[in-house]
């Protein structure tokens, strides 16, 4: 349902994505979108939380991670704008509240490639070293929740009964994650690096923490997310 659903938005924002960011440009709505996604980020220390960890928003049955669903998309828009230095800071500063390392990373690895290949300035050296530094800051918070097989041990439980669908998950999990780059536009790829850089990173630090899977664990935030993203930058791709 997930992928579904996703894949309909991503359709969604591929064709009405570029009117939309045309008003909102237009508008002057830039900064007021950005800081509704931060507030929606934030909206996680709404819940109680679960052994002081704010990942989630649980509406009924379900349990939302909102930061792998905005992350994706907010990074494309950032992309576009160029000019949330301040907004960039208070994601990773919310991101490291959580804890969310992993979603730290992705947004770190991401903003220090848009950074990179964007104008090159004192400023921008500054703003990529604070962010690769608050980024490695999140690592560095107690986070004492236990992995779950089925979400953020998928892979290992796959190599323990079935390895050949591990390894076609892993396979399918690394060409999914470099799929941003076939959507690169301009010069500088486009927001294609920066996606595939998040979405590369998000995919490595299972490996090494007690994260979710994205796209091949039980898990519908990172799923929809991905759609999010591809969405944005094809609609970015079809605008120029």
């Amino acid at each position: 349902m997930a992928w579904l659903v996703g894949l309909g938005l991503a359709v969604a924002i591929t064709r009405f994505g570029p009117w939309v960011q045309h008003r909102l440009a237009d508008s002057g709505a830039g900064p007021a979108a950005l800081l509704a996604v931060i507030m929606l980020l934030a909206l996680g220390f709404a819940e109680p939380g679960l052994q002081a960890v704010h990942r989630w928003i649980v509406i009924g049955p379900v349990r939302i991670n909102v930061a792998a669903i905005a992350l994706p998309v907010t990074l494309v828009l950032l992309h576009r704008a160029r000019s949330a230095p301040v907004a960039m800071v208070a994601i990773m500063l919310l991101l490291i509240a959580q804890p969310d390392a992993s979603q730290a990373s992705g947004f770190g690895v991401a903003a220090v490639i848009m950074l990179a290949t964007g104008k090159r300035s004192r400023f921008a050296l500054a703003q990529a070293v604070l962010l690769a530094m608050l980024g490695a800051l999140a690592w560095c918070r107690p986070d004492p929740l236990a992995s779950v097989a089925e979400v953020e041990g998928i892979l290992s439980l796959a190599g323990q009964r079935a390895p050949a669908v591990a390894i076609v998950a892993a396979v399918a999990l690394a060409l999914a994650a470099l799929a941003p780059l076939r959507l690169a536009v301009g010069s500088d790829g486009g927001a294609g690096p920066v996606l595939a850089g998040y979405m590369v990173a998000t995919a490595l630090a299972p490996a090494i923490g007690h994260f979710p899977v994205p796209l091949v664990g039980m898990s519908m935030s990172p799923v929809i997310g991905f759609w999010l993203g591809i969405g944005a930058l094809a609609a970015q791709q079809r605008d120029q």
